[in-house]
């Protein structure tokens, strides 16, 4: 591994979980004028770069950042997918537990907090180690059961969990990104995912502790949903809610037009320069920085509408 005290801005990293094998990672910012850590944990089949702009966003602000890769994806991806092995809890109990002793390495004394994306947020199920943060935000963060979906988005659910996925990643020994994954997948990983969505309980189901895990996981959070994210819809987000009962949580949620956008979906919190939602995250960082966090309490999500174009905007958003 490189010398954490050598990270400087957007610096290239080698990261090596417990199981020996290497992630690939980068660390944004000056670690000696770093005044706390930020870990990103990605979504599922969402490379790191995807949060590049984030990352440098948080380095301006004197943090230093880090984004990785899981096993399989991006800059951590071998040579060859087909018959590559690891699911998504190797992602979890390898993988992201790899990176927070990375961090926790890299911050020190200094504070360290969690920015976790989608699957990056539901780690908190799957690792007791996502605890050891002083604060955590999480975006798009749901529990995807498909019957909690719109109707359309059940029918086209079912069709990719149920029958598509482990169909082409039978035949090819991975799941190709461009069968609407974006990514390509390791086939365990896609074969894992579609499990859990088709389970009322997603993954607390198939891993015995995940419940007692969210329940216990009490850091103060700032999470963000948005009426457009077809990929994570009211009751999605709100059975995460519930699930991190012992968190004290801010759910922000917002519509396009409160943020004068056509959309934003499940992707445009980092696709975009969005600098009025990362003030948002930064103000919430600093103000645990400072030791004067006002106590934060549940608020109850707005009620916004949901339209058929932004849901294809978001559906059709570049991730190839």
């Amino acid at each position: 591994m490189t010398n954490p005290a050598a990270a400087q801005a957007d610096t290239p990293q080698q990261i090596h979980a417990a199981d020996g094998y290497s992630l690939g990672a980068r660390v944004f910012g000056s670690l000696t004028q770093a005044r706390a850590v930020v870990l990103i944990h990605g979504a599922m089949a969402v490379p790191q770069r995807y949060y590049a702009a984030f990352s440098n966003y948080l380095a301006r602000r004197g943090f230093l950042a880090i984004s990785y890769d899981y096993r399989g994806v991006g800059a951590s991806r071998p040579m060859a997918l087909s018959g590559f092995e690891a699911s998504a809890r190797d992602w979890a109990e390898l993988d992201a537990r790899a990176a927070m002793g990375f961090a926790q390495r890299l911050a020190g004394p200094r504070p360290l907090f969690s920015v976790g994306h989608s699957f990056g947020g539901q780690i908190t199920g799957l690792i007791d180690e996502a605890r050891q943060v002083d604060a955590a935000v999480m975006v798009g963060v749901q529990l995807g059961y498909y019957r909690m979906f719109s109707a359309a988005m059940q029918a086209r659910l079912l069709g990719s969990f149920g029958v598509l996925l482990p169909l082409v990643s039978g035949l090819w020994g991975y799941a190709p990104g461009r069968f609407g994954l974006g990514e390509d997948l390791p086939k365990g990983v896609a074969e894992e995912w579609s499990k859990w969505c088709l389970s009322p309980g997603y993954l607390r189901d198939h891993v015995a502790d995940a419940s007692a895990r969210f329940a216990r996981f009490d850091r103060p959070t700032l999470l963000f949903s948005f009426s457009d994210d077809d990929y994570a819809p009211k009751a999605t987000v709100d059975a995460m809610v519930w699930a991190l009962a012992s968190a004290p949580l801010i759910h922000r949620r917002f519509a396009p037009s409160d943020l004068q956008a056509r959309s934003v979906g499940h992707f445009g919190f980092f696709r975009r320069q969005r600098e009025d939602l990362w003030r948002e995250v930064v103000d919430h960082l600093d103000a645990h920085i400072a030791g004067n966090a006002s106590p934060l309490r549940s608020r109850e999500p707005h009620s916004f509408d949901l339209f058929s174009e932004d849901i294809q905007a978001d559906l059709e958003f570049g991730r190839s």
